[in-house]
């Protein structure tokens, strides 16, 4: 079995990348995403990384011009070393959010390491091949039904940072998916031959009237890719690879039960490396004050020192959701997961206080992993 380890950039990324140029327009970047199947395009300027675009880029501006520019929309990017560990390249994806990182050897960019690269060599890793969905699934995962209009689903994807949402049916049946592609391929579908710079006014990517209009049951992809909660992580990582998924969807029967997305698969990778505190991830804030950050981190490092007690943390993951309302008011959506040395926690929490909702979500947390404990205990006295 491979030892992570040993295993570098080098051996796993992506040479002569497909990229686009700061100087190129949003249209560009749309239509090279298409025309390569990819998920996220670097952006050079004289030869250099400079940034990335992926479809977060879109999520999160809601209303861009086709012929802005790509600098407008584009991600901070990190760099890595040809010669960087698996380990040290997927702490950086997860740290920073993004879905990849160009390979430099000195000044030159020499290719291209995504989450897809990274997830292909984890079935041969020892610690995690006996993995199975149930034990890497998001459960109760947060969907749409085919009445809901596309705009919708769009808010939902932006709140949980998640690029694709299942649509389900009467008693949760399964019914298909929409993602970004489709919201993508909706809101601005140029006529394949039409001139790139068409002479006629821009329209914008993701226009808010046009969103609202459109149900989601009309765009959805039907035919959904979905595995079982037995299915082993080979499989999954398979499928993955076959279909070009970056999520994929868990049933018993029709019914949905859960979600396998790469930062699921990510987030094992991450358990492998040794440390010696919990790493601590915090996506979607859109307050950036230190005062505000310091203070989550200290709560969570509370909560996590309580549940080291019971069970050794390892990784913990934070998307926080900001929702504006009338006056100065916003209401603070928190969905959070824990990984630990034997299990995986998921909690949600929400609250017009910040610091009161996370207080109530990791008190929960703890709650969760005592009865998971006192159960284990239970099972080995009946023993």
């Amino acid at each position: 079995m491979t030892r992570t380890d040993d295993i570098k950039a080098k051996s796993v990324m992506t040479t002569s990348p497909v990229t686009v140029e700061v100087g190129d327009t949003v249209s560009d970047a749309i239509a090279t995403i298409r025309r390569h199947r990819v998920k996220e395009l670097p952006v050079l300027s004289k030869g250099v990384p400079v940034g990335l675009v992926s479809y977060t880029s879109f999520i999160e501006r809601r209303s861009v011009p086709i012929n802005a520019k790509v600098a407008s929309i584009m991600l901070p990017v990190s760099k890595v070393s040809e010669d960087d560990s698996v380990l040290d390249i997927a702490e950086i994806l997860v740290a920073t959010g993004i879905r990849g990182a160009p390979v430099m050897r000195g000044n030159r960019l020499v290719g291209f390491v995504s989450r897809t690269d990274l997830i292909k060599i984890m079935p041969s890793i020892s610690e995690l091949r006996m993995l199975r969905a149930r034990d890497i699934m998001t459960s109760e995962p947060q969907s749409v039904t085919p009445d809901e209009s596309v705009g919708r689903a769009q808010i939902i994807m932006e709140g949980l940072n998640e690029k694709a949402l299942p649509v389900v049916g009467d008693g949760g049946k399964l019914v298909g998916v929409v993602g970004m592609t489709e919201i993508m391929d909706t809101v601005w579908s140029p006529k394949g031959d039409m001139p790139q710079r068409s002479p006629k006014p821009p329209r914008q990517v993701f226009d808010g009237r046009t969103r609202a209009q459109i149900k989601v049951g009309s765009v959805m992809t039907r035919n959904v890719v979905s595995v079982s909660p037995d299915d082993t992580l080979g499989h999954i990582v398979d499928l993955m690879l076959d279909r070009g998924l970056s999520t994929l969807f868990v049933t018993e029967g029709d019914k949905l039960v859960g979600v396998v997305d790469q930062a699921d698969l990510m987030e094992q990778l991450l358990r492998l490396r040794p440390r010696d505190q919990v790493f601590v991830q915090i996506s979607g804030m859109k307050m950036h004050e230190p005062d505000v950050l310091d203070g989550l981190y200290s709560l969570i490092g509370r909560g996590m020192k309580r549940v080291a007690k019971m069970d050794r943390p390892r990784v913990f993951y934070l998307h926080v959701a900001t929702y504006e309302h009338e006056g100065l008011a916003s209401k603070f959506s928190l969905r959070a997961r824990l990984n630990t040395d034997s299990a995986m926690y998921y909690v949600r929490g929400a609250g017009w206080d910040l610091y009161k909702a996370m207080s109530d979500l990791l008190e929960t947390l703890e709650a969760k992993v005592r009865r998971e404990k006192e159960k284990e205990l239970d099972k080995r006295k009946s023993r």
